[in-house]
């Protein structure tokens, strides 16, 4: 009624914006909350574990390249082509004469060109990662060269050369990788050579006509220094190119020359001519000047290209 006072014995709630006092039910459920969540948590936890145990790993893929051939072994083929320096073999041709009396007047003119090509082919194995070992066997050809001498007897005499040789190398190579186009390598080896000398020409007095014929051979060594660029083209082909460094030193050079077993000599005051043995010692006797067979020491330098392939 209005104007009455009237005394609620139960409270309004508060609204729930308000912390709501707990009493003893309140605090029990919390305790049985607690547990529960204790229990979810630990069988979550238990799960992930054991899917994390039995879950097999995913294997790696493999890289995606070609695996490289074992090269056990590789042989090749090159070509080449170079020029030998000047040295005491041309100096020797320059003082050839058909006559050995020096109050003779001679004068001689040589020409050459001093160029040559090559073929090789070679044969190697691994001996380690970075080196093989192997041999190249290869046929060098001189470009032909030429002399011509006049006496004052008068005597007039034209000689054509031509000479080739054949050698076999024993090389070590090393190598490594450039970029991803090119590898390197760098040999060096130490062999045989063996050279043939032919001589085609004349001799004239003016009166008389004289064929000169020749075939005369000499053995001796032969050292090289290369290196070159490695351009792979598949998993067994590659091809290569690059420079060399050969020295060659020949002894002496013995055969026939005019039908007779002969070789040229040279004396000590430079006349070189071709003579057989008794005649060399005729000339000693008569001349008192010590005499020796021609040599060639010679270095050569050039390019050369090349196919290799990998068994």
């Amino acid at each position: 009624m209005p104007g009455s006072y009237t005394v609620f014995t139960h409270p309004v709630p508060k609204p729930l914006l308000f912390k709501k006092s707990s009493g003893p039910k309140g605090r029990r459920a919390s305790v049985y909350s607690i547990i529960l969540t204790g229990l979810v948590f630990g069988m979550i936890s238990l799960g992930a574990e054991e899917s994390v145990i039995t879950t097999p790993k995913l294997k790696e893929m493999p890289e995606n390249r070609a695996p490289e051939t074992p090269d056990t072994w590789e042989f090749g083929a090159r070509f080449g082509f170079g020029m030998r320096g000047p040295n005491r073999f041309d100096q020797n041709l320059n003082g050839f004469s058909s006559n050995l009396n020096p109050l003779v007047a001679s004068q001689t003119k040589q020409e050459n060109t001093r160029g040559s090509i090559q073929g090789e082919f070679l044969a190697r194995t691994r001996l380690s990662e970075n080196f093989k070992v192997g041999i190249i066997g290869g046929y060098r050809y001189f470009d032909p060269f030429h002399l011509t001498n006049l006496t004052s007897e008068p005597f007039y005499t034209k000689l054509n050369f031509e000479m080739e040789s054949f050698y076999v190398l024993g090389m070590v190579w090393q190598e490594g990788r450039l970029n991803r186009y090119f590898r390197w390598e760098t040999g060096l080896g130490l062999g045989i050579t063996r050279a043939l000398w032919v001589t085609k020409g004349y001799a004239t007095n003016g009166k008389e006509y004289y064929q000169q014929n020749g075939n005369m051979r000499g053995s001796g060594l032969e050292f090289r220094l290369e290196g070159s660029l490695i351009h792979p083209i598949n998993e067994r082909v590659s091809l290569s190119f690059g420079t060399y460094l050969a020295w060659i030193n020949i002894t002496s050079f013995d055969g026939s020359f005019n039908g007779d077993t002969a070789s040229f000599y040279i004396r000590q005051d430079g006349r070189l001519s071709p003579l057989t043995e008794s005649t060399n010692q005729d000339n000693i006797l008569l001349s008192n000047q010590y005499s020796r067979k021609l040599d060639m020491q010679s270095a050569y330098g050039g390019l050369f290209f090349g196919v290799n392939y990998k068994l």
